[in-house]
């Protein structure tokens, strides 16, 4: 069951690309995801070789998903897991990374259940920032000073905005990949309608009756 409130989506698939493109320059030492979900992308930085790999998730089912992932891939041994919230989780403390990747729940609307999903799934309130500014305001904590971390980033998230809040910390971010997927209507329905307003056409796109919602794969480096 917890598995499949984890299954991978197209956000998932976005960074597993990533990952598979760039396996041979990325410093796959030492590993953080942060909102492990189903644990998919620690297990695919653990198979591409990282020497070790850390987990975060806020929800014990995607901690006890992940592990049961490893153990069918033989990865345990190599990674660490815990349930926390960000940066507070106790797994993380006194670490830095030289690589950490994220696709934390950052969709325009409130914690409520959906379709048999947990209130936390997608859930990034009004404006999708909850979960990403804690994020990116801690991050400069753990990321080592050559490593280099890999987020998703919806467009409603405004990239300048995330300019500027990692630029405090001496931080930059680039776009490596742009992409657009499905905007399935259990998300089109809770999305805040005044977000939803801004960006249609503009990053959420109707065609007849389908919607479409765009995102980034941003890499964050030192500046």
């Amino acid at each position: 069951m917890a598995a499949n409130l984890f299954a991978p989506s197209a956000y998932t698939a976005a960074l597993l690309l990533y990952l598979q493109k760039n396996r041979f320059l990325l410093p796959l030492n030492n590993v953080l995801e942060m909102g492990i979900g189903s644990g998919v992308l620690l297990a695919s930085a653990l198979q591409l070789g990282a020497r070790q790999a850390t987990g975060v998730d806020i929800e014990n089912a995607a901690v006890e998903a992940t592990r049961a992932l490893l153990i069918q891939e033989g990865l345990v041994s190599r990674a660490q897991l815990g349930q926390g919230d960000l940066w507070s989780a106790a797994v993380v403390q006194g670490q830095t990374f030289d690589f950490i990747i994220s696709n934390l729940p950052q969709f325009a609307c409130e914690r409520v259940p959906v379709d048999g999903h947990l209130p936390s799934w997608s859930a990034g309130g009004t404006d999708g920032r909850d979960l990403m500014n804690p994020f990116l305001s801690g991050l400069h904590r753990y990321l080592s000073k050559n490593g280099r971390a890999v987020i998703t980033h919806n467009v409603f998230l405004d990239f300048e905005s995330t300019q500027q809040l990692i630029g405090k910390n001496h931080m930059t971010a680039r776009v490596a990949q742009s992409v657009s997927v499905p905007l399935p209507s259990n998300k089109l329905n809770c999305m805040n309608p005044h977000t939803l307003k801004r960006y249609n056409g503009h990053g959420v796109k109707q065609v007849g009756g389908n919607w479409f919602v765009d995102f980034d794969v941003l890499e964050i480096t030192w500046s």
